[in-house]
């Protein structure tokens, strides 16, 4: 981990001077949301004259691609004017059985195409909405004819027709003594604090994609928990108090 984590600021740190040499905007590949954490926090603090906006295709796309622009240009403008990447429909049979996320991807991935390439792949039944780099679009168009045992034909997709579907998250509202994350990691996969603590002890948690072993590390509103072995979850609001004192949270648990 910490070997990627120096190979993606050294790949940040490049960029940048690039961008300040030559005043024009550049983009990374897809990022993963540890990646985009850590590439956040870096540029905010190794890049503060610069400017840099995230987008996968869609609002709540997982897998992003970071845009660095000087500071005179607009990043999100620049995204919307010619995004970087491209979407791609994909569709087969429906006497095939239901091709499943790791099906296509490595079918992607056996046209010797690299993971970085590759964005989301929102599967539905008989068809996928994949998010790829613009310049390899064509070449996985023009050669991807299976995954698995089932022929595949795929097409381009305007950016502005992609239809992800509603991301499947359990709500969950109850009260905590205080936003711990040993309380919140309890809340979230209905466990005892008990339970809870030598999960965040024994370094399964992440908080916003950073380690925490900390079980009273106090946890921010809208700060998303990965666990590993359990998932993820996200604590979306801390209201008020009751009369008894214990702050009221909600929380979403992604299914």
């Amino acid at each position: 981990m910490e070997e990627e984590r120096k190979f993606l600021e050294a790949r940040l740190e490049d960029m940048a001077a690039w961008v300040r040499r030559t005043g024009r905007a550049r983009s990374t590949p897809f990022l993963d949301p540890a990646e985009v954490a850590h590439a956040t926090r870096y540029l905010e603090r190794k890049a503060p004259d610069l400017r840099f906006a995230l987008s996968g295709g869609y609002a709540d796309a997982e897998r992003r691609v970071l845009l660095l622009c000087p500071e005179y240009l607009d990043p999100e403008a620049e995204l919307s004017a010619a995004p970087p990447f491209a979407a791609l429909l994909l569709t087969w049979p429906a006497r095939f059985y239901a091709l499943r996320h790791r099906d296509l991807l490595g079918a992607i991935l056996g046209l010797g195409i690299k993971r970085e390439q590759v964005g989301d792949i929102l599967v539905e039944e008989e068809r996928a909405q994949v998010l790829v780099l613009k310049e390899i679009a064509p070449y996985i168009a023009g050669n991807l004819k299976s995954a698995g045992r089932a022929p595949v034909n795929v097409a381009p997709l305007p950016l502005a027709e992609l239809t992800p579907p509603p991301r499947r998250v359990k709500e969950i509202r109850t009260t905590l003594a205080s936003p711990r994350l040993d309380s919140i990691v309890a809340a979230a996969f209905g466990l005892s604090r008990t339970k809870a603590v030598p999960i965040i002890t024994g370094e399964r948690v992440e908080v916003n994609f950073e380690p925490v072993t900390d079980p009273a590390f106090p946890v921010p509103p809208g700060a998303i928990l990965s666990v590993r072995g359990l998932g993820r979850a996200r604590l979306v609001e801390l209201g008020g108090t009751t009369k008894k004192g214990r702050v009221v949270a909600i929380l979403e648990r992604y299914l």
